[in-house]
């Protein structure tokens, strides 16, 4: 019988190297280690690709990335994917995660200090693709957890087509129905639909009509209703009542993440990310 032993520990603002120290001292020293960037901890770009060989390509989107993130250009770390393109399409893009040197190189001072190993390092946006079922077709999931962005995704398959975070929607968990329905859901709509028309007109891919929500409000079938009407054949909410089953569905996405980070070793069957670690 093979025993796995797992924990999960979220640390928000600046002040996470005491309790992450702390955490990895109750680690026993067989475990293994998956960082989870939080999305304060990184930035994800999109860009096309440049026309450059191989070997020259991190060197000339090290120089693009200058103008698009907040970082110096010594400080960055980084990593791609190719996100998927169509003969309709002029130019190739990828998704880069973009993340501060300095931040990766403490994360991984810290739990080498504890002589632990870490199996991999990546960002939180894309663990959630791991937990539906692959679909052929293109699917949106949208998340959210307390005190975050909300989160939209594309994913056909095991492959992340798009990313992005829908900025100045917090505080999802503390809105009324009243106020829900009084201007938040049009600009949440808008803004999904902004992105869908994005990647189905500019990206040339097929239409996306299923979604699954995964958001922290009990208003969830309030939500899934509205994009309903918006014309989504079908809206899902994520369940996980197998790995909680006394937890309310309405209660479960505030545990998605974590949860996906501790079935680490299904969520890496298909890894998309390979963030290099920072010495």
């Amino acid at each position: 019988m093979q025993c796995t032993f797992r924990r999960t520990l979220s640390f928000q603002g600046a002040d996470w190297a005491k309790p992450l120290e702390q955490c990895l001292k109750e680690l026993p020293a067989v475990a293994d280690v998956l960082l989870v960037l939080a999305p304060e901890f990184y930035q994800l770009v999109q860009v096309d690709k440049p026309q450059v060989p191989e070997a020259e390509l991190k060197a000339a989107l090290r120089w693009q990335l200058k103008e698009l993130v907040s970082l110096e250009l010594d400080d960055m770390q980084f990593d791609y994917l190719d996100l998927p393109s169509s003969h309709q399409q002029q130019m190739p893009r990828l998704q880069l995660v973009v993340s501060s040197q300095d931040q990766l190189r403490e994360l991984v001072r810290c739990v080498h200090q504890a002589k632990l190993p870490i199996t991999t390092i990546l960002p939180e946006e894309w663990l959630l693709k791991d937990l539906i079922p692959a679909q052929p077709q293109p699917t949106l999931v949208l998340s959210h957890r307390s005190g975050q962005d909300i989160s939209m995704m594309i994913v056909r398959g095991a492959q992340v087509c798009f990313s992005r975070r829908i900025r100045g929607l917090q505080q999802l968990e503390q809105l009324s129905l009243d106020a829900l329905q009084q201007g938040y859901l049009d600009t949440l709509g808008l803004e999904v639909q902004r992105s869908v028309d994005y990647f189905e007109g500019q990206m040339k891919q097929a239409p996306v009509k299923h979604m699954f929500l995964a958001l922290d409000t009990e208003l969830q079938e309030n939500i899934a209703g509205f994009f309903r009407e918006l014309g989504f054949a079908k809206v899902e909410l994520m369940d996980f009542s197998q790995w909680f089953p006394d937890l309310p569905l309405v209660q479960q996405a505030q545990f998605a993440v974590p949860l996906a980070a501790a079935l680490g070793s299904q969520v890496l069957a298909v890894q998309e990310i390979k963030l290099e670690n920072a010495r």
